[in-house]
């Protein structure tokens, strides 16, 4: 990830409206770097939300909305915090169940030996 993107993604994240324009992301706070939102999108730092908007006559229109997601802002976290989130689901479950194993493992042994 270069510079500007890391710029641009810390002050989307820091910003204080959760979802962001169009105007508000690329014209605002990327100053008309279009290509490096684009960057941050495909990398998936970045999520593209389509809201529907009505419009005259009953129809309607989508606008598209940007938000840093889960994998954008795990990069201004602590190393453990991001250790921890890059984990897939299954090693995560893994590692929880092996942690509640050898906890109740010491646990029983402790009480064993004093009961």
């Amino acid at each position: 990830m270069s510079e500007s993107e890391k710029a641009i993604l810390k002050q989307a994240a820091e910003h204080p409206d959760g979802s962001l324009s169009e105007a508000v992301l690329i014209n605002g706070i990327a100053r008309q770097d279009r290509r490096s939102v684009e960057n941050l999108i495909a990398k998936g730092y970045v999520e593209v939300e389509q809201r529907l908007h009505p419009g005259l006559g009953g129809s309607s229109y989508t606008i598209n909305y940007y938000r840093v997601s889960e994998k954008g802002l795990t990069q201004f976290a602590p190393w453990y915090s991001r250790v921890w989130l890059n984990f897939k689901g299954d090693i995560r479950t893994i590692t929880v169940s092996l942690i509640t194993a050898v906890l109740t493992t010491i646990v029983m042994v402790f009480l064993s030996k004093f009961i």
